[in-house]
């Protein structure tokens, strides 16, 4: 049976075992939800995989503390969160930036409650695009979530289909993930 089918709480039990493919799943299942806020902290990629990094390290050696699913998602978010505020005092004390442009980065106007909320629609919007058939999450993957930029013609080649075919196919990948999202009580 795939890893992927489990629940958080299995799988942290399962990677408290030393279960590799249990925390690889867990990793894959949170992985954009992680790096997505130091993106939205305005980091540039490197800095951003240098925070994935570390807040994957703390994962592991606080899994043993969270017994409650539910807490999973919240911890990984304050914890994201606070690397991402540790990072730009660190870089504050490193250059010489302006008051303007760190209050940019990290002033009142980044709404931490606000970004909670931006952060965990986008990780509902990828749990969602999970549930689709193979083909059309490969799609909305391709078209919308992997970042790169890729030709129809392209897309069409890696999923089996014509590239003609593609806008049709994506509308109806899309119409499936907008019932789903509507199940999960996202308009």
């Amino acid at each position: 049976m795939s890893t992927s089918t489990y629940n958080d709480a299995e799988l942290v039990a399962m990677c408290l075992t030393g279960d590799a493919a249990a925390w690889e799943t867990l990793l894959r299942r949170y992985r954009r939800f992680i790096y997505s806020i130091p993106v939205k902290f305005g980091l540039q990629p490197d800095d951003a995989a240098d925070i994935f990094q570390t807040v994957c390290v703390k994962w592991i050696e606080h899994l043993h503390e969270l017994r409650d699913e539910r807490k999973l998602k919240p911890w990984l978010f304050t914890t994201t969160t606070r690397q991402c505020l540790t990072w730009g005092l660190a870089k504050q004390r490193e250059v010489t930036a302006t008051d303007e442009q760190f209050e940019e980065l990290f002033g009142p106007a980044n709404d931490l409650d606000e970004m909670k909320i931006f952060v965990e629609r986008q990780q509902a919007i990828r749990d969602s695009v999970e549930e689709l058939p193979s083909r059309c999450r490969s799609l909305i993957d391709m078209l919308y979530l992997d970042g790169r930029l890729r030709s129809y013609q392209e897309i069409g080649q890696l999923v089996g289909m014509s590239a003609a075919s593609i806008g049709a196919n994506r509308a109806r990948c899309l119409e499936k993930l907008r019932k789903i999202l509507q199940k999960r009580g996202l308009n």
